[in-house]
């Protein structure tokens, strides 16, 4: 039975490493990157679209006109690049990389893996038009906007992030009492008051905390939260296995050796599964997102 289980939890520990390792790729830049989509409501048929930042924090008194865009005398990367209006500049990645974005059926455009603090945005029509917005503050890492053209308001859509962070964790809880507690059913476990009582406590109080450590924080790290995440979760494996032998109880009404092989296992389990579950749930969004665009 124990050489079983110890096959299971060494099984397990390997496709976990096997699914890190084929995961990850070799890059010096790695980490979550902000941006910010913005969707355009009541925009003309052909634009360009970009993002302005002011660098030196200060009103330029002598840019106070937009200057019209003239494509027969120049191209939309010259009008740019020498774009100024009241000290705010055409927002380039690096200072090399054009990052403007041109019409589509959507009207829908993502800026990422860098974007000012508090842009604004620059809409050029195909006519000449240009339209400069307000300075807008963005409350999320990842920000969701909807700018309406004829009003020139600006919208930023946060309070469902930050209520799918909230659900997240909820889940995640959920997720790891239910396969905790189908580890106890695998190691023949009793499944009395005492023992169901104290995985939900000893889950309550290192699952949550560490569930919000890495939903809030290491989810903009990339590949080294990751890291960090699985160095918290060792951990916490140990801590919960070492509280499992005391407070859980075998068939024999008291704890055995077997209740800390339970914290071991029952951690491997639910970090194995939950990678299962957030692959199948990846791949479902892609799903849908290739099915319905």
């Amino acid at each position: 039975m124990k050489r079983n289980v110890l096959r299971t939890v060494w099984g397990l520990v390997l496709a976990i490493i096997c699914f890190v390792s084929f995961s990850v790729e070799a890059s010096a830049d790695i980490g979550a990157k902000p941006s910010i989509e913005i969707i355009l409501k009541n925009a003309p048929d052909d634009y360009y679209i970009a993002l302005l930042e002011n660098y030196d924090l200060e009103i330029d008194e002598s840019a106070t006109e937009i200057r019209n865009f003239d494509p027969q005398k120049e191209t939309i990367e010259e009008y740019l690049e020498s774009f100024n209006y009241e000290g705010w500049y055409y927002f380039m990645i690096m200072g090399h990389h054009h990052n403007y974005e041109t019409a589509n059926d959507k009207h829908i455009h993502n800026f990422s893996y860098s974007v000012p603090r508090n842009p604004r945005i620059l809409l050029v029509s195909t006519d000449g038009s240009v339209t400069v917005s307000d300075v807008f503050d963005t409350r999320e890492f990842n920000a969701t906007i909807t700018y309406d053209y004829k009003t020139k308001s600006i919208t930023e859509h946060y309070v469902w992030k930050r209520a799918k962070r909230v659900l997240t964790i909820i889940i995640m809880f959920i997720l790891t009492l239910f396969f905790e507690w189908l580890a106890l059913k695998m190691l023949n476990l009793p499944e009395n008051k005492r023992n169901l009582l104290s995985i939900f406590i000893v889950n309550a109080l290192t699952n949550i905390p560490f569930n919000i450590f890495m939903v809030y924080f290491l989810g903009r790290a990339g590949w080294p939260g990751l890291f960090v995440g699985a160095f918290f979760e060792i951990i916490i494996m140990i801590v919960e296995a070492i509280v499992y032998s005391f407070a859980l109880v075998t068939k024999n009404g008291k704890p055995e050796p077997i209740c800390f092989l339970y914290g071991i296992v029952a951690n491997i389990f639910s970090v194995f599964m939950g990678i299962v579950v957030y692959i199948i749930y990846f791949m479902l969004l892609d799903f849908i997102h290739y099915r319905f665009g």
